[in-house]
């Protein structure tokens, strides 16, 4: 059976030769790619029982949880092979982490307590008791009330708000795929490129940073000085926010939260 995902799931064209561009439509990838940045993740995965993690018990989870993220060569490669990756006879681990549950789809009547009693502890179905005596009336009521109490019916996007899902791990923030997945690779790319030039001891104006990543702000005047001047402050101001958006989310996915 196919799998549900609220959130748009990468699709790659090529297994061992990813189209980037449909792997970074995905929200999911750059889960991964925040995960393969977080240092205290590398190390849990580079020693599994080093002492220092053994009372963390989230990162312990998200570890068992999403497994060894490190890799070599092609990136998207790597994520393409993590993301289908067997951690079960039926599931892969993308959809071990962010599909939705099965559920059966459909309305039907309830005839044991085994049945009963799972349904009853279901967060994506309702339970409800009809007493035989009442009339067509009375029931139409009162399912009315019920759902008007316990269900929310929703068209459209709404219905892939993450808010809504019910996967082990979802996103905090709904993601529009055509705005904010850019920004977010906007801000690993700004992120990436400040790693590098701080690995090669590189002095990176930023500037040089905003040129090699696409990132452009607007003028204000007409002023050619002025413009100069004001257009470094709103790239400096830019490429900060940048940083950040991609320094949290780095952070936040070794609590299994993104962004």
């Amino acid at each position: 059976m196919k799998r549900y995902f609220i959130t748009q799931y990468p699709t790659f064209g090529s297994y061992k030769n990813p189209v980037v561009s449909k792997v970074q439509s995905s929200p999911y990838y750059f889960w991964w790619l925040a995960l393969t940045h977080n240092s205290d993740y590398s190390e849990l995965c580079t020693n599994p029982s080093a002492n220092r993690f053994k009372t963390n018990y989230t990162i312990q989870q998200v570890y068992k949880d999403f497994g060894d993220v490190r890799y070599e060569g092609d990136r998207y490669a790597a994520f393409a092979k993590w993301w289908r990756e067997k951690v079960s006879d039926s599931e892969t681990r993308g959809e071990y982490l962010f599909a939705e549950p099965l559920v059966t789809n459909k309305v039907q009547l309830v005839k044991d307590t085994v049945a009963a009693t799972k349904l009853a502890n279901d967060e994506s179905s309702l339970l409800i008791s009809i007493p035989k005596s009442l009339t067509r009336k009375q029931i139409d009521m009162a399912i009315g009330r019920i759902f008007a109490e316990e269900i929310t019916f929703e068209r459209g996007r709404q219905t892939r708000n993450p808010n809504r899902s019910n996967a082990r791990y979802k996103l905090s923030t709904p993601i529009i795929i055509s705005k904010e997945s850019s920004s977010i690779k906007m801000s690993f790319d700004v992120y990436e490129q400040i790693k590098l030039a701080q690995s090669t001891s590189e002095k990176l104006q930023n500037t040089k940073l905003a040129k090699k990543v696409g990132l452009t702000v607007g003028t204000r005047t007409k002023d050619e000085a002025y413009d100069k001047a004001y257009e470094a402050r709103q790239i400096s101001g830019a490429i900060s926010r940048k940083k950040k958006i991609a320094a949290d989310a780095i952070t936040n996915v070794a609590s299994g939260n993104f962004p």
